[in-house]
């Protein structure tokens, strides 16, 4: 019986030591990640609502600055791709475009960024560890996750109806994919005195950005730090032009086209950052 037993721990307790391992490695596999939007204007931190900048050659302040992330994809060096899923998916109810109600369930990672609010710092799960070359991402949402009933979505989801800045219009025109406003100084007194805005949707104005700088992964927690310059967006408005003024998409097509080319010059991947 002695030798039995011997002969049983020598059988398992390797076996526990490879069982042990394997659960270590695949913890240090991945890395788990943040986005880390840094809002600037034209270099300047952005101070929502309060500061004063010079942007198109007016002076002007940002009240509102929001804009939505998904299709999140890590580009790899050796050419394939990751598309990060949702940590958390969500089925509701999204409209087809026959006009009909269907269940849909959102499994990719959606992100909301609210520089307005200092916000800067977004959890979207874990990558495996390895070489990057660069990242992607699309500013809006598309398909059927552009056409859920955020009214029935639970306020700690990304695409629930946002009590203090209006994200959505209707099933039907969907959610806004890029707001910036404020005031600015259209009578060149020096004063920001006129309301603009900038709300921009529809899947017309969805803008894929492909930011090739390489990273790597090797563990623990991490950040994209990408700055976003909310001057950008508004490069080429003439704001002593009152019919610029106030862009809902659909009722001001040129400047809504001006602000879409501008997007993807609007970001730039310092690298990433480890906590």
């Amino acid at each position: 019986m002695k030798s039995f037993r011997i002969l049983l721990a020598t059988i398992l307790v390797p076996a526990l030591v490879v069982i042990s391992g394997c659960d270590s490695n695949v913890e240090d596999d991945s890395t788990m990640l943040s986005f880390d939007f840094d809002p600037t204007v034209g270099g300047t931190p952005l101070v929502a609502g309060s500061q004063t900048y010079s942007i198109n050659g007016r002076a002007t302040t940002i009240e509102s600055a929001r804009f939505y992330v998904s299709e999140i994809t890590l580009l790899k060096s050796d050419g394939s791709e990751v598309v990060l899923p949702a940590t958390t998916p969500l089925t509701t109810v999204a409209r087809d475009a026959s006009g009909a109600d269907v269940p849909f369930t959102v499994d990719q990672e959606i992100v909301l960024v609210k520089s307005d609010l200092g916000t800067s710092e977004y959890e979207i799960g874990a990558a495996d560890n390895g070489s990057y070359s660069g990242i992607r991402f699309k500013v809006g949402i598309d398909g059927l996750a552009n056409k859920v009933d955020a009214s029935q979505i639970a306020a700690s989801h990304p695409l629930a109806v946002q009590t203090d800045k209006a994200n959505h219009w209707s099933w039907n025109s969907g959610f806004i994919f890029l707001r910036v406003d404020g005031k600015v100084d259209s009578d060149g007194d020096g004063t920001p005195e006129s309301q603009y805005d900038v709300h921009l949707g529809t899947g017309n104005f969805l803008k894929t950005v492909t930011l090739d700088t390489p990273f790597t992964l090797d563990g623990g927690d991490a950040a994209l730090h990408v700055i976003v310059d909310y001057a950008m967006f508004l490069d080429g408005l003439d704001y002593s032009d009152a019919t610029q003024l106030i862009c809902h998409t659909m009722d001001n097509m040129p400047v809504a086209q001006k602000v879409g080319a501008n997007i993807a010059d609007a970001f730039t991947f310092h690298g990433v950052h480890t906590h």
